[in-house]
């Protein structure tokens, strides 16, 4: 069995740590949706982190969401981060369109 340890990446902290943070657009619990791509998933949101050149070289913040059960990848991913850019708030109307499209 491999060593767990060693499959995880370095973290490392940032050369220039921002004296201010972006303030955040979407906030804990607030159904959002992947709005840039067919069939995108949708959730809500369960945790916010700020990075710096991540993996994907964005900078900025990403939001941890929890996929909703009849969400198209939750077969295959319970949660998802997302860019700010890439996603976008899901009022009433079309969360209950989405749940309903998704048996």
């Amino acid at each position: 069995m491999p060593d767990l340890f060693s499959q995880i990446p370095p973290v490392t902290m940032p050369e220039v740590i921002p004296s201010e943070l972006p303030q955040q657009r979407f906030h804990l619990g607030e159904w959002v949706r992947w709005f840039q791509v067919p069939n995108g998933d949708y959730g809500r949101v369960i945790g916010v982190i700020y990075t710096q050149q991540a993996s994907c070289i964005a900078t900025g913040l990403h939001y941890l969401v929890l996929l909703d059960e009849r969400s198209p990848s939750r077969k295959i991913c319970t949660c998802d981060f997302a860019f700010e850019d890439d996603i976008e708030p899901l009022d009433n109307a079309s969360l209950e369109g989405l749940q309903g499209n998704h048996v």
